[in-house]
């Protein structure tokens, strides 16, 4: 996405906002007529201070009250608006600095809620792909670059927009030859500022992104800190950061000398500007000291607005290179969309059913022609090696990704069908990496459904098994867990997930190796746990170790994307075919590990 495109479709979160432009430019206008009006006074000073008052302000044929009165009045008359204007001026100032903070926190907080939303809305395995500290950039480093250009930027090309057309104006009637000559080396300037100014996006661009790989690695960095110590890998992990520091900082500094050329450019041609109307006037005693003081203070001070606009022309690069970021996830559409006609999923209430289906992970192959049935009521277990394809299933069902080909059936029914939200309403998902939030423990359960009671609460901890240690608590039901249950054990988070599952009172409880990352006694926990869940339920349990399943009413062995086996866990044992084969290598490993 190019820059200017950026640009313009971040303007578009500032249109439900215009009304506080609005007023922002109200502001601007006082601001920009106040500085206008202390250039043209500063003629009619002067030839007050030269004649020693005897003419009053005569000069000062804009104000007429003033013009016409006396010396001893025009005395008092004068500093008096000289306050005015600056009581004008200073009222102007604090209004577009409010409104313009005001429109520029709205547009972000509209701008952040946006990318929020995409954010949660798309597939685990999109997500996968991006880097957390990248994400985190974009959602810091980023977002304080739109901020800046719309409260900064905006506000400038406002502001000083019109303060060059109002002092322009005051040039151009004290001496519309002089002031048109003074005045064209704006445009003349245009073209160097223009190249430097795309000099400084490039860097500015390759600036943004170095700043995503530095949080990108930082945070893999303090995740795996146990890993690089013990690998000795600081001096590695130094390295690659210093390359990326030196990278980010090569592309800020270039931006930074082509930023500083364009207000260096127009210093020098405002000084020959000056320069040579000074000497012009002087050889040919064209104007009255008077309305040449005025014209060259509206010069010079219109000289001062038009650098501002080349200095905050960098937070508008900024904002571009930003943007180009934040659209290129806002861009990102979830692989499962819901079609037309699509409506909400009844319950489900006799099975659920793949049919032929295959799915890859780019070149990857996870299922070939699958099928398999899931009936209600009934616990089925996936087994088999890793890379088999049994997580992918789980992805399928939850709508997380959406087969290549193939079906994906609720009660014969294609989910394609249905409401995606409405499908994983079906399903309560147990992971293997325990998810908790740094709530309490009540908001962590509730999270399923936000409107349970706590007596249900506490019904679906005592069926995980989890009222009990909840009690022991500092603060029972109401303890803060900490970020991603820090203060718990591996079991008594898992129980907790177990308990948030039962409390959605989903058709469908999902366990995907819910197990598999927890210590033997931490383990058992959890078994005892879902042996009090699992019965007379619908569930999917994906497992890795065949001990964890051997209850399970059905068992199915995948490998490479099929399943190879099917059959009770006795009646596969005595088939000696995959499975008893697993189980006799998983057995006689824990048997070596036991000796």
């Amino acid at each position: 996405m190019r820059t200017r495109t950026a640009l313009f479709r971040l303007s578009h979160y500032g249109r439900p906002h215009v009304g506080v432009l609005v007023a922002a430019f109200a502001c601007m206008v006082v601001l920009g007529l106040g500085t206008g009006a202390y250039a043209y006074l500063m003629g009619p000073a002067l030839g007050f201070l030269l004649s020693g008052g005897t003419e009053g302000f005569s000069g000062a044929h804009a104000v007429p009250w003033l013009s016409t009165l006396p010396r001893e009045a025009a005395l008092w008359g004068f500093p008096v608006v000289v306050i005015a204007v600056g009581v004008f001026k200073g009222v102007g100032y604090l209004g577009q600095f409010y409104f313009m903070g005001l429109f520029a926190q709205r547009v972000v907080r509209d701008l952040r809620r946006d990318l929020f939303l995409r954010l949660t809305a798309l597939s685990p395995s999109q997500l996968s792909r991006e880097r957390t500290g990248d994400l985190l950039s974009r959602f810091s480093t980023d977002m304080t670059a739109v901020e800046w250009a719309a409260m900064y930027t905006v506000g400038s090309y406002l502001r000083d927009t019109l303060q060059v057309i109002v002092l322009a104006g005051v040039a151009l009637a004290m001496s519309p030859l002089l002031g048109a000559l003074m005045l064209a080396v704006i445009p003349l300037a245009a073209l160097p500022a223009s190249r430097l100014t795309r000099k400084a996006l490039r860097g500015t661009r390759e600036g943004q992104a170095q700043l995503g790989q530095l949080a990108g690695q930082l945070h893999e960095g303090l995740g795996g800190l146990r890993t690089i110590q013990a690998f000795n890998g600081q001096a590695a992990e130094l390295e690659r950061f210093s390359a990326h520091t030196k990278a980010h900082e090569e592309a800020v500094v270039s931006a930074a000398w082509a930023r500083g050329g364009v207000p260096g450019l127009m210093e020098v041609l405002a000084a020959a500007a000056l320069a040579g109307a000074l000497a012009y006037t002087a050889a040919t005693r064209a104007m009255e000291p008077e309305a040449l003081l005025s014209l060259l203070t509206a010069v010079i001070l219109v000289y001062q607005p038009v650098k501002d606009l080349g200095r905050v022309t960098q937070f508008a690069m900024q904002a571009g290179a930003a943007g180009e970021r934040l659209f290129a996830l806002l861009d990102l559409r979830h692989p499962v969309e819901d079609g037309p006609g699509a409506v909400a999923a009844p319950p489900l209430a006799q099975s659920l059913r793949f049919e032929d289906v295959h799915f890859s992970y780019g070149a990857r192959r996870a299922l070939e022609g699958l099928t398999l049935e899931l009936p209600v009521g009934k616990v089925t277990a996936l087994v088999g090696p890793s890379g088999g394809g049994k997580s992918t299933v789980a992805s399928l069902l939850l709508r997380f990704e959406k087969p290549q080909s193939g079906r994906v059936l609720l009660d014969g029914v294609d989910a394609d069908r249905y409401l995606a939200a409405t499908v994983r309403a079906q399903f309560a998902l147990v992971t293997q990496e325990p998810l908790l939030f740094s709530g309490s423990v009540l908001e962590n359960l509730r999270f399923a459904r936000p409107e349970a009671t706590l007596e249900e609460v506490e019904a679906a901890a005592r069926v995980a098994h989890a009222d009990g240690f909840i009690r022991e608590l500092p603060q029972g039901y109401d303890t803060r867990l900490g970020e991603r249950g820090v203060t718990l054990s591996g079991g008594q988070r898992q129980r907790l997930c177990i308990a948030r599952a039962v409390l959605s009172r989903a058709p469908v409880l999902v366990l995907d190796e819910a197990t598999s990352s927890l210590d033997p006694e931490s383990e058992r926990e959890v078994q005892s746990a879902l042996a009090a869940v699992l019965p007379g339920r619908t569930a999917l349990v994906i497992a890795h170790r065949l001990s964890t399943v051997t209850g399970a009413d059905i068992t199915h062995v995948v490998e490479a994307g099929r399943i190879v086996e099917s059959g009770h866990h006795l009646d596969l044992l005595r088939a000696g075919g995959r499975y008893a084969a697993l189980w006799n290598l998983q057995t006689v490993g824990s048997e070596r590990g036991a000796a």
